[in-house]
């Protein structure tokens, strides 16, 4: 009898940016169908994606915190996280030092603990380089979501009306963990 593969954390490189790039139209498909309009969904184009990921993942200025989830060879998910972004929500930022910017596993993988193990990572990431709380920006109505991370002890904080990401328009909602240790000792403790 052979044992199930177990799967694999890693940190993202500049190499990795072509398997995140199709994941997240995989994974973007899925998660905002009914939520944004099917034809930018569906215009959505992993090698349009693929230089984004590297610029983001070679540059070493930006503080950026990326892991990846592998199953044998091929990615199930990825997480980022980092410094808060401001600048861009006038009157709207989270106070918080550090942001989760995405957190997606493929739709075949999801509930089976994969997005508890990658936000583990990077909240252990984020706990070693000094962060005290995390905010997070999700498009509101992604109710997988929301569940998820209100078990995991989220506070909804703002609300953000519009969002532009390239030809796509969508509302988003604010996050926040206080407390870093906090969350990490809710990870390890309980499953979601």
């Amino acid at each position: 009898m052979t044992s199930p593969l177990l799967p694999i954390l890693s940190i993202a490189s500049p190499d990795d940016a072509k398997a995140i790039a199709e994941l997240k139209v995989i994974c973007w498909r899925d998660a905002y169908k009914g939520l944004m309009p099917t034809a930018s969904l569906e215009g959505l184009d992993a090698l349009d994606e693929e230089p984004h990921w590297r610029d983001w993942l070679a540059d070493e200025a930006s503080g950026l915190l990326a892991r990846l989830l592998w199953l044998d060879d091929v990615l199930i998910g990825y997480g980022l996280a980092g410094p808060m972004r401001l600048g861009d929500r006038p009157g709207k930022e989270i106070e918080a030092d550090g942001e989760l910017y995405a957190l997606y596993i493929h739709p075949d993988f999801q509930r089976r603990t994969h997005g508890r193990t990658l936000l583990s990572s990077l909240i252990e990431a984020l706990i070693l380089e000094g962060y005290r709380q995390v905010g997070m920006w999700m498009i509101g109505g992604n109710i997988r979501a929301e569940q998820f991370y209100l078990k995991l002890g989220a506070e909804e904080v703002t609300k953000r009306v519009e969002i532009h990401h390239g030809r796509i328009t969508y509302r988003e909602k604010g996050w926040i963990w206080r407390d870093l240790p906090k969350l990490s000792a809710r990870l390890t403790l309980r499953p979601v």
